[in-house]
């Protein structure tokens, strides 16, 4: 069944909470038991929290956020120029991030399963020169 463009607007939402609160495990909830995670980082030094990334668990995805919110202490995000794919219970848009010392453009898409667990997670990382 074909997903609302609120429910994805709402699951979108509630990624973006997860992440703002700076909270690893309420961002692995939102996961299914099996997924498709990747980000398209800067190279793969494990030192670099922009670095790039793969998972296809919930344990991994909850380390993942705990070091990298280990190593961005303060950071504004934004997820904006949404476009919603409903009947494929998806959407694509662009986040922002800005940290004292990055500002990043992110392209990113997430699908859903009909439960509205997150199964595919793609992110590419843009850092913004100045």
């Amino acid at each position: 069944m074909a997903a609302t463009r609120k429910e994805i607007n709402d699951r979108i939402e509630a990624y973006a909470k997860a992440v703002r609160e700076r909270n690893a495990e309420a961002v692995s909830r939102l996961f299914a038991e099996r997924f498709r995670h990747m980000v398209h980082g800067e190279g793969t030094n494990a030192g670099d929290p922009w670095n790039t990334k793969r998972e296809t668990d919930r344990e991994g995805i909850r380390r993942i956020y705990e070091g990298f919110f280990a190593k961005v202490e303060r950071m504004t995000v934004e997820y904006s120029d949404r476009v919603l794919d409903t009947e494929q219970n998806a959407a694509a848009m662009v986040v922002r991030v800005q940290t004292e010392s990055a500002r990043m453009e992110n392209a990113l898409y997430i699908r859903w399963n009909e439960a509205g667990e997150i199964i595919t997670f793609t992110n590419w990382y843009g850092r913004i020169a100045g």
